[in-house]
């Protein structure tokens, strides 16, 4: 899989394929931020302003009104923004420190710095993004339909 301008290098799950899919309907980017400071993962209104960033700084449109619940210490908070684009949703574990991050796109590229703003407001530790191209692709010997 070619690296993605969303954060180099691009952590994935799977073996890499050279080949481009004969129709891409965008990506989908799974983040999970680690080692983060516990009380910024209980603010809704920290995790609330990462969303807005990232939806602001791609364009991206927001349909409705967006969901969010506070689970309440020491337990962390999510949040979905339903877009025209189609969701970023995101997940906080304050008892474990964790954020998790998954933004679904019709847009194949969506640049923006994960690891920079994740680090900085979330005080987190490390970074993993990862990059799933969505679409069809020409069947090869190797692909198992199930």
């Amino acid at each position: 899989m070619p690296s993605t301008p969303l954060n180099a290098p691009t952590n994935t799950t799977t073996k890499p394929s050279a080949a481009a899919p004969a129709i891409s309907v965008g990506g989908q980017w799974i983040v999970d931020a680690s080692g983060c400071d516990p009380r910024s993962l209980q603010s809704l209104a920290t995790i609330q302003a990462i969303c807005q960033d990232v939806i602001e700084s791609l364009g991206l449109k927001v349909v409705g009104v967006p969901q969010s619940h506070v689970f309440g210490p020491p337990h962390g908070v999510t949040a979905l923004y339903l877009l025209s684009e189609s969701h970023l949703a995101v997940h906080t574990y304050p008892e474990h420190s964790i954020a998790t991050f998954n933004l679904v796109c019709c847009r194949e590229t969506a640049v923006w710095d994960w690891r920079s703003h994740l680090q900085s407001r979330l005080n987190a530790n490390d970074v993993r993004i990862r990059h799933l191209r969505r679409g069809s692709w020409a069947a090869t010997n190797e692909e198992v339909d199930e």
